[in-house]
């Protein structure tokens, strides 16, 4: 018997020798190769047959399809089914719900919404009620976002960036609507002033500082930073003629009925401007807006090694090398070697390893749809209605907030209500800015200051005109002054297509000292430029 053992331990192992193993398959062993099993007892046996070679491959694919973030494409480059996720609709209430509500640690404030809807019922403090629903519209102007982005994507490019861009400020549009209502014709314009100038700086910038710590230096397309530049220019024209036309050396009666006039048509133009902008960007110059390649982005990242004085003598003995080689005649056997060699880098170049980086790359920067249409449309009206009975609340408890901490009605319309609209924008430029994609950032820094100014300004203007309220551009001396040299600053940073940390740091270093000097604004002037009753 040890004789027999022996004679089938060394078949197997000389037949393991000779069986190739090709591209990971198992080797076709025959069965005398095979080790020597004994039977499984009988409460083993039935797990045995349950799981088999077909079972444990369909798990190990599994496991690997799981680990790999589901990112296997079948031939052809294409997605297999499995992998894609199918849109949530209204008949799965829980799974629209954890798509829009669980998506991200901003949403935990959502918790504030109830209190803050009974505070004023229950007849809080007022500085209790504005502090409940700001915090209570920042989660929400989060899932707004995101239900205009899954409605959009539904739509189309055009239409889907048409109705994305004008639900974008939807915050800003109710909080205006509500307050002119109310007659706070201040509060109205320091609000759109304040989102303006804080797109501009503190949003921009913190892109631009975080987006530096971590890359070297950033680029984005420099001819849609240019008609960036343009349209805020046109911007500020509409806000310095009214102020220019109200230094004129005439009868206050003839000043205010002809701003109030001046204003109305300029909002008509800036309506036609801002049309004209969205055909211009999503239909006839779209390419003008594409991002910067990501080559060139990485290229532009790349932080600059330190190089010792020993490194250089290398570097210089190195070119010194390939000009020598440069100036020989090339021989047939040289260029026999570097066509090889080129043909090795082409091939490392579309290496699979290659290939799978830049699907997985081109899949990161792919929008996937999560949500029906209807559940969007749907999500999104429950949402603005919250918003609106929040900002009602809000609206009406800043009398008393500028009472009890004795602050002005500006500091509360540029600084504080700037913040409620832009925090959940602020959160996702920088997301994107840390990750690369400046030109993303810029996009929803500077593009909702372009949509502010050449869309909720106007917009807001006219339904003043209709409710008979006395909304015009012409803000006061002070802010128009701000928002001339805030457009100005942003211009001179975003002309050149490239922007590093240092940039970002001037930009909120610039929206500090404008807060300070809100801050310190005099209460008793906040009445006297403004108001054209």
């Amino acid at each position: 018997m040890p004789n027999i053992f022996n004679r089938l331990r060394k078949q197997e192992s000389l037949a393991s020798s000779q069986v190739p193993i090709v591209d990971g398959e198992s080797p076709d062993v025959s069965p005398i190769s095979r080790p020597m099993s004994f039977p499984a007892p009988m409460n083993q046996r039935q797990s045995s047959r349950n799981w088999g070679p077909r079972a444990f491959t369909y798990a190990n694919n599994m496991s690997r399809r799981s680990t790999s973030h589901r990112r296997s494409t079948l031939e052809g480059g294409q997605v297999p089914e499995l992998t894609k996720m199918q849109p949530a609709g209204l008949r799965e209430p829980w799974l629209v719900f954890r798509r829009s509500i669980l998506n991200s640690w901003i949403n935990i404030l959502l918790l504030v919404i109830p209190v803050g809807i009974a505070s004023h019922p229950a007849h809080f403090p007022d500085v209790a009620i504005f502090v409940l629903n700001f915090f209570a519209i920042i989660p929400l102007a989060k899932i707004l976002g995101y239900a205009t982005e899954q409605m959009s994507l539904h739509l189309g490019d055009v239409l889907g960036g048409l109705i994305n861009a004008t639900l974008g400020n939807v915050v800003e549009l109710l909080v205006g609507i509500l307050a002119l209502v109310k007659g706070e014709v201040e509060i109205v314009q320091t609000s759109l002033a304040g989102s303006i100038i804080a797109n501009l700086l503190l949003v921009a910038g913190s892109c631009f500082f975080f987006g530096g710590l971590k890359n070297n230096e950033q680029v984005f397309n420099e001819h849609a930073a240019q008609s960036y530049g343009s349209l805020l220019a046109m911007a500020i024209l509409s806000t310095l003629l009214p102020a220019a036309y109200n230094s004129l050396n005439a009868k206050d009666a003839d000043l205010k009925s002809g701003t109030l006039t001046l204003s109305h048509v300029t909002a008509i133009f800036l309506l036609i401007i801002y049309i004209a902008y969205l055909f211009f960007q999503l239909r006839t110059h779209v390419n003008l807006f594409s991002a910067i390649p990501l080559q060139d982005r990485k290229a532009a990242a790349l932080k600059p090694k330190k190089v010792d004085a020993d490194e250089e003598k290398n570097v210089d003995s190195a070119q010194a090398a390939e000009t020598a080689v440069a100036t020989t005649a090339a021989t047939p056997e040289n260029t026999a070697s570097a066509a090889t060699s080129h043909d090795q880098i082409d091939v490392i170049e579309e290496s699979p390893a290659n290939n799978e980086n830049k699907a997985t790359e081109d899949e990161d920067d792919e929008e996937e749809i999560e949500l029906t249409l209807w559940a969007s449309v749907v999500l999104l009206l429950i949402t603005v209605g919250i918003i609106g009975v929040c900002a009602e609340f809000l609206v009406s408890s800043i009398d008393g907030l500028t009472t009890s901490w004795n602050l002005s009605r500006s500091f509360v319309g540029i600084i504080i209500l700037a913040i409620v609209g832009n925090a959940s924008e602020h959160y996702s430029a920088i997301s994107v800015a840390v990750k690369n994609k400046m030109d993303l950032a810029l996009g929803v820094a500077v593009g909702s200051s372009i949509q502010i100014a050449l869309f909720v300004t106007p917009v807001l203007c006219i339904i003043g005109w209709i409710i008979d309220q006395p909304m015009s551009l012409y803000f006061s001396p002070f802010t128009t002054v701000v928002l001339f040299v805030t457009v100005l600053l942003v211009n001179y940073i975003i002309g050149d297509g490239r922007t590093n940390w240092l940039e970002g740091l001037v930009l909120i270093i610039s929206y500090t000292i404008i807060g300070v000097a809100y801050f310190l604004y005099p209460k008793d002037m906040d009445t006297s430029s403004t108001s054209l009753n």
